[in-house]
């Protein structure tokens, strides 16, 4: 059949006729376009009102404090863009102490709920929140306890409370304390690398995952020393609340015991309830004969530590000496050279900058009389402990300055502490290792395993001089053993001129070996026990003030605050971060923020971690990263 395909154009009745037929699908496509836009509004206007409301919390009559240890608490809440975008915004270790003490006086704050379920404090946090809550106690309110799941330290930091409660099917884990390291070494003969290891001296034993199969006998002895202690701490911790003789206790941890009725029946816990029971339970015993069921007449009001902090009763019980003032100024998390870090990191970092502009902010504040160094700190950078170490010497000849140990204080943490007038240690604090490490991995057997060949050209004799992909000959490691042993006895001298020790005795208590405070304090290395109440109280006791008030640096900044912070900076000093930002493509300040909290928290935290990847790229034309990020849920 024969087809006649025509070129005219199509007649304007023909085009009018199927135009006419489906007008609607553009009108339908439009709508559902519409609709998205809509929806999207309403979700972002919706989530940037939950962002940014401001309302004043009022506290009411019958209130119950609910302080919830399963989320996250740092030293101080980091200023960076993440810090307020993470899934679990932390809470300051020292608003938890502060709060504490003013519950104790409010009048409308019954009692408190305590959840402790996989907590994440460090032992010197633990022990000294332990002593706080039994302060509050002493107010002649109540403390009930709920653990849901976890293990003895979760345990331990509910002991103060008048009754401990878990839920039938939970698990609570009590089975003792241990310590366990994967070592790397058999990994690394496989395939043919080889670590050389320095250290200064056999305590110092942080490289041995690299070169060893199994722990040092040094290391041992040091990890035996923390283990012993905590045992025993919690051992009298069980003791002194609940009663509990050691040798039972014992008993229970060499059986392992993990079902809630067997831990009533034991004694370790008061009784079975859920949490909505728990709940029951407390609102009877704050309202008594008046308690008609959860009512609207004669409600309960359990507040949260975040909302009594920000609440009217909160500032109105706050009675501090405004104008004098004892600062704390913090040092957590490792001890960094001088880097441009970007805006979006979420860890804590000691960087020299940072840390001395806050202590000379401190140090310049009239209102401030004395500072407290806190340190949580496991050490890092010599270079950058020493220039801090160099400004604490500085400005304790113009004001008193006090060092404060936290969980850890430990090397450069060590270092900077000892720069201060006077050192409290927490007994549980990790402190000391004085000593310096070195690690340089060699390539040569893994090239060879390979077929990989390697030759070299040279103008001087120590030109190859530790190249990672020949063998080290045995002048290489004696030559980087000359180099590190100045910088060790360095150390030791530093400390022996603030301990007022000899440099051989101070050597004796060095050598890396890491202390608790409880030890560190029995051998001159630290001055006073005590957590950071106590520090503050000896600098109040210094300046004359009963009750000075606390200026933190870095500052709290609330959410919107910092933003606005971080996109309008103009300080030199952060310029390359507070410029990055601007140039992420003029979002607004709202939508920026309620865009990121639309996401589900894993998604969040990759989009942070591809932020992070764009700012260090700016300068970093090569970046090696893992495939993949492993979220332990």
């Amino acid at each position: 059949m024969e087809q006649t395909i025509s070129n005219s154009p199509i007649s304007p009745e023909i085009y009018k006729q199927r135009r006419g037929t489906r007008w609607w699908i553009p009108v339908i496509i439009i709508g559902v376009i519409a609709l998205f836009i809509l929806l999207g509004f309403l979700t972002i206007a919706s989530t940037v009102g939950v962002v940014f409301q401001r309302e004043q919390i009022t506290i009411k009559d019958n209130s119950v404090l609910v302080i919830n240890f399963g989320k996250p608490v740092t030293e101080y809440v980091g200023e960076s863009v993440s810090s307020f975008l993470s899934p679990e915004k932390p809470i300051a270790f020292y608003d938890i102490l502060n709060a504490l003490n003013i519950a104790s006086r409010d009048d409308k704050i019954r009692g408190i709920y305590l959840k402790t379920s996989l907590s994440n404090l460090g032992w010197a946090k633990r022990v000294e929140v332990v002593e706080a809550i039994e302060k509050f106690r002493a107010s002649g309110k109540f403390v009930y306890a709920f653990i849901e799941m976890g293990g003895e330290a979760d345990y331990y930091l509910a002991l103060p409370a008048e009754k401990i409660f878990l839920p039938r099917e939970s698990a609570l884990e009590m089975n003792g304390f241990s310590i366990s390291a994967l070592f790397l070494k058999g990994l690394f003969d496989k395939i043919g690398i080889e670590y050389y290891v320095q250290q200064f001296e056999d305590f110092k034993s942080a490289g041995e995952i690299f070169n060893r199969n199994k722990f040092s006998d040094s290391a041992r002895i040091v990890y035996r020393s923390i283990l012993n202690q905590r045992y025993k701490t919690f051992l009298a911790g069980v003791k002194k609340y609940r009663n509990l003789e050691p040798e039972l206790v014992q008993q229970v941890l060499d059986r392992g015991v993990y079902a809630p009725d067997s831990l009533l029946l034991l004694g370790f816990v008061d009784s079975l309830l859920n949490e909505n029971q728990v709940k029951e339970f407390i609102r009877k015993e704050v309202l008594g004969e008046k308690y008609k069921g959860d009512t609207t007449k004669n409600r309960v009001s359990f507040v949260s530590i975040k909302d009594y902090i920000s609440s009217a009763n909160f500032e109105e019980l706050e009675d501090f000496d405004k104008s004098n003032a004892v600062a704390v100024v913090y040092a957590s998390g490792p001890i960094v050279q001088r880097i441009q870090k970007s805006p979006f990191s979420t860890d804590l970092e000691v960087d020299p900058d940072n840390f001395i502009k806050n202590l000379r902010k401190a140090r310049d504040d009239k209102k401030v009389k004395a500072i407290i160094v806190r340190i949580d700190s496991p050490g890092g950078s010599v270079v950058a402990s020493d220039e801090i170490w160099d400004e604490i010497q500085k400005v304790k000849k113009i004001k008193p300055v006090y060092a404060s140990m936290s969980d850890v204080a430990a090397s450069g943490g060590y270092y900077l502490a000892m720069a201060c007038d006077t050192i409290i240690a927490h007994p549980t604090t990790i402190t000391g290792s004085i000593g310096v490490i070195a690690m340089v991995p060699n390539y040569s057997n893994l090239v060879d395993k390979v077929g990989i060949t390697v030759d070299t050209l040279s103008t001087n004799y120590s030109s190859q001089d530790l190249n990672l992909f020949v063998p080290f000959t045995q002048r290489s490691k004696q030559k980087l053993e000359d180099f590190i042993r100045p910088i060790y006895f360095r150390f030791i001298q530093k400390v022996a001129d603030s301990r007022k020790k000899s440099f051989e005795e101070t050597r004796a208590l060095a050598k890396g070996r890491v202390w608790t405070g409880e030890e560190a304090y029995e051998r001159g290395l630290v001055d006073v026990l005590g957590g950071l109440n106590e520090a503050i109280n000896i600098a109040a006791k210094r300046i004359g003030v009963p009750n000075p008030y606390i200026k933190r640096f870095p500052r709290p900044t609330d959410e919107f605050e910092l933003l606005i912070k971080l996109l309008t900076q103009r300080d030199e000093e952060n310029s390359a971060s507070s410029e990055y930002l601007r140039q992420l493509g003029d979002l607004e300040i709202k939508r920026f923020i309620a865009y990121l909290q639309l996401f589900p928290r894993k998604v969040r935290q990759q989009l942070l971690d591809i932020l992070n990847l764009s700012f260090y790229s700016r300068d970093e034309h090569f970046l090696m990263i893992l495939p993949d990020i492993i979220i332990d849920d």
